[in-house]
């Protein structure tokens, strides 16, 4: 030990992968590394294992999907957090990992199959009642729902969230205020930005808007104040993640609050577990509202 300090020895991790057959690397598959909720999972996953002593590979390019997978199996990586909406990823490329030996959490696929991955997932039908409610007993009836994605992708609960609550209320509402993004589908400002556009131009009246996130709904902000429309005077907004800068635009966005960190540290346990034990699980986690002025407005 005294020559190991002598000289800075540092071990090979590639030889010792090779005897002990653990890497002590895991990767993550992000969706967008600028959208802070990304970054601020990611420093929950990664805190956790490093505590256990493993590093974290970053993979943030949706197009490299596949390359990605093949990378993490010749690297002989010991575990992969995927966190990217299914269409960007198919079974099949879950079945590539899991059949050679890698273990694997998702989030954003809900028909993973758990008998070979666990899953965490948000709870967008119990998160969507609560935002619906919310607006709804501050009198608000035409309430519209900016989704990015499409009504068709069966992953995307909180379009289902939305319909059931516009059903159970019996709002005038529905398939005319639930606006479907574009291909290649993205939940960016710009997305937000062009789909409120698209809303303003049908005409349809509305008085509250539900983004599918809170960086859609910064682009909606800027939308509708192009329009002269005061937030939350004429339209209020709201959104889901709770991101950093939420209370600090302008005014103040209302959005469904995800524990960011904590869920980072989660899917790492679930990791760990399933390395460690062999057990898959699945975990939902719950959403709190963060009520703040985007919403602050009665009719």
């Amino acid at each position: 030990m005294a020559a190991v300090k002598a000289l800075n020895y540092k071990p090979d991790l590639i030889v010792r992968s090779m005897s002990v057959k653990q890497s002590m690397q895991l990767a993550i598959f992000l969706e967008n590394i600028s959208n802070p909720f990304c970054g601020d999972i990611f420093q929950g996953f990664e805190s956790s294992a490093n505590l256990k002593g493993y590093s974290v590979i970053v993979c943030t390019s949706v197009q490299r999907n596949r390359e990605y997978i093949w990378e993490a199996v010749s690297r002989r990586l010991d575990g992969v957090f995927i966190m990217m909406m299914a269409l960007h990823y198919e079974q099949e490329a879950l079945d590539i990992l899991t059949n050679r030996g890698l273990r694997v959490v998702t989030s954003g696929f809900f028909n993973a199959d758990l008998k070979k991955v666990s899953s965490i997932e948000n709870d967008p039908i119990t998160a969507m009642r609560e935002l619906m409610l919310h607006l709804y007993e501050r009198g608000h009836r035409e309430i519209g729902f900016i989704t990015g994605l499409s009504r068709k992708f069966e992953f995307d609960n909180r379009v289902s969230g939305y319909l059931r609550m516009v059903e159970e209320l019996g709002l005038p509402c529905g398939d005319d205020l639930l606006i479907d993004g574009r291909p290649p589908y993205d939940t960016a400002m710009q997305s937000g930005y062009d789909l409120t556009q698209k809303l303003l131009k049908s005409g349809r009246r509305f008085t509250a808007m539900i983004c599918v996130n809170d960086l859609t709904a910064f682009g909606a902000y800027t939308a509708l104040q192009e329009h002269g429309l005061r937030i939350p005077e004429d339209v209020v907004v709201a959104g889901f993640d709770d991101i950093l800068f939420s209370q600090f635009c302008n005014p103040p966005l209302t959005t469904m609050s995800v524990d960011k960190f904590a869920f980072g540290k989660k899917a790492f346990e679930m990791l760990y577990s399933n390395m460690k034990q062999g057990t898959t699980s699945f975990y939902l986690n719950h959403l709190e509202l963060m009520q703040r002025r985007s919403t602050d407005f009665y009719r």
